[in-house]
């Protein structure tokens, strides 16, 4: 199982189509794309789509319903797919076709706020499909897409598709954690945005202590992060109203002095912010009790804290 995160758009406006790629490409999101019938059908055959977006015509106003025509073959040949139409002509009657034709969610070009739920849309169906692909695999086939997706965020350059293999990353390995319900990345609400969110349900007395949510950051960054990236998470944990007391902070490209300090020195709260970087990660990666190793970074960062309060 390769990472999700790839994209199939079909429109033949060139404008629409770069605004596409501007929005989803810093998303994260592996975006391709194809502007008549014959190139979408070509482009559904060549790889495991994730998502498929259909503009509605696709010879301009007056042209026929076409991208309602290609869902069937978008079902066909990207069964795991969820496709989307997107038009600047809806009427009830398109819709209600594109529904009975197996459409997963219809966006209105010309809609207010476009680019925001053109970006909720797509990443509320990969996480869907994602979720739908890990209840599929065995043990040693999640272990096998851990280990490839590790190496998929070490060596990407795309900074934006970096950081969104880390996510999964981090996703893939805590849904392994027995009690961690539900794992969710890419979490918005109108003040914050939240790379990983942890439905924390363990009979461990170990994690039941930590309340209700466990937060994740990630940093995909190629320089160490800094202190101020450190007080940007803690406000998000404090803003979670006791019901979240730990977050993990996964950064690829190290942690500054200024930040590791502040792990040590701030107390208040009763919050944790427990920092993984690369060594860490890899600790992760490997097979076998990922609770243990959670536990010893808990540990160093809880300990570190108290040195830092002369406790």
């Amino acid at each position: 199982m390769r990472p999700t995160g790839r994209v199939l758009i079909v429109d033949d406006d060139a404008a629409f189509l770069d605004a596409y790629r501007d929005e989803l490409g810093s998303e994260g999101f592996d975006v391709q794309t194809a502007t008549d019938r014959a190139s979408a059908i070509a482009r559904l055959d060549e790889a495991d789509w994730d998502v498929v977006l259909l503009d509605q015509k696709l010879q301009g106003g007056a042209g026929p319903d076409e991208g309602l025509t290609l869902l069937s073959e978008a079902r066909v040949r990207a069964p795991a797919a969820r496709s989307i139409i997107v038009t600047a002509y809806a009427d009830p009657d398109a819709i209600k076709r594109a529904f009975a034709e197996g459409a997963y969610d219809y966006l209105d070009k010309d809609g207010r706020f476009f680019s925001v739920l053109l970006r909720s849309k797509v990443s509320n169906a990969i996480e869907l499909v994602r979720e739908r692909r890990l209840g599929a695999l065995g043990d040693e086939a999640r272990e096998q897409h851990i280990n490839d997706t590790w190496a998929a965020a070490r060596t990407e350059k795309d900074a934006h598709r970096k950081g969104r293999l880390l996510e999964e990353l981090l996703v893939l390995i805590l849904s392994t954690v027995e009690g961690f319900t539900r794992v969710d990345s890419h979490v918005r609400n109108d003040v914050e945005e939240i790379d990983v969110v942890v439905r924390n349900e363990s009979t461990d007395p170990f994690w039941s202590k930590e309340g209700t949510y466990i937060l994740v950051e990630c940093k995909n960054w190629s320089k160490p992060v800094e202190r101020a990236e450190y007080d940007v998470f803690w406000r998000k944990l404090e803003r979670r109203r006791r019901r979240c007391r730990l977050g993990f902070f996964a950064s690829l490209g190290g942690l500054t002095q200024g930040f590791l300090r502040a792990v040590a020195s701030d107390a208040k709260d009763d919050l944790l912010i427990v920092p993984m970087q690369e060594a860490d990660l890899a600790r992760l990666v490997e097979p076998g009790d990922r609770s243990a190793v959670l536990k010893d970074l808990h540990q160093k960062a809880a300990v570190a804290r108290n040195h830092g309060n002369g406790s």
